[in-house]
């Protein structure tokens, strides 16, 4: 039902994440080094900045966890991780907590926050999730639905509202 495999998507992720922020040389480096197939060398760059709150370099730290590369794969670390970056406005974690809950992988399944996650990432713009939150949908009872359709709204407000690039 959910295809994902982060490994797969890491490098261009990382690449995309980079364009995004390109005052941080840190983040660019682990980047560098990931193409490089130097995973301990990037997590040594993202780990100092994911522990101060950059939400890309969380990101990556998740995504090393979850497919361990670098590190001892983890995924309770990868689903920690994710959360943190998810919390910063990060869809592509929010996404990839969508998938965790949806299997119950690093956590214990739970559509309802699988729809959540996926519906917060969704707003960022990206159908794919949008498509993985209505397949969810189907597969939950009225009560449920609502239920996560309240908690996305609470959610969106911290979540995604404050990391929305405005027009200049």
């Amino acid at each position: 039902m959910f295809v994902h495999n982060p490994l797969k998507k890491f490098c261009l992720a990382m690449a995309l994440a980079v364009q995004c922020f390109p005052s941080h040389a840190d983040v660019e480096a682990g980047a560098k080094a990931i193409q490089k197939g130097q995973f301990e060398a990037a997590f040594s760059e993202w780990r100092p900045l994911a522990e101060k709150g950059e939400p890309t370099a969380q990101a990556a730290i998740g995504v090393m966890y979850h497919a361990g590369q670098g590190v001892p794969q983890d995924y309770k670390k990868a689903f920690q991780w994710y959360r943190r970056a998810a919390e910063n406005g990060n869809a592509a974690s929010q996404a990839n907590l969508g998938v965790m809950y949806a299997k119950g992988v690093g956590v214990e399944q739970d559509l309802v926050q699988a729809y959540v996650w996926f519906d917060l990432a969704a707003m960022k713009g990206d159908a794919r999730h949008g498509r993985s939150r209505d397949r969810l949908a189907k597969l939950l009872n009225s009560e449920q639905l609502a239920q996560a359709k309240r908690v996305s709204r609470e959610y969106a407000t911290k979540y995604v509202t404050p990391y929305r690039k405005t027009a200049p």
